[in-house]
């Protein structure tokens, strides 16, 4: 599966979404939708494969998020 992002472009379009729906905050992000951490873990490290698995992209993610603040 190719990317549609530049390489750290998911990160860039994780973290802009986080600081306009999340107060910037991962930690929130991941309450909001239920995720947890296993012992070890980090949110910015693990945000990417649990918003794979919720929404099937990063970009369905983005223009979830996107469609609620009419960007």
């Amino acid at each position: 599966m190719t990317s549609i992002y530049e390489p750290g472009g998911d990160a860039k379009a994780i973290s802009r979404i986080a600081k306009a729906h999340f107060g910037g905050s991962y930690k929130t992000m991941f309450e909001a939708h239920g995720w947890f951490l296993k012992d070890g873990q980090h949110y910015m490290h693990q945000a990417s494969s649990r918003i794979k698995e919720q929404y099937g992209s990063i970009a369905a993610f983005e223009a979830h998020f996107d469609s609620k603040d009419g960007s």
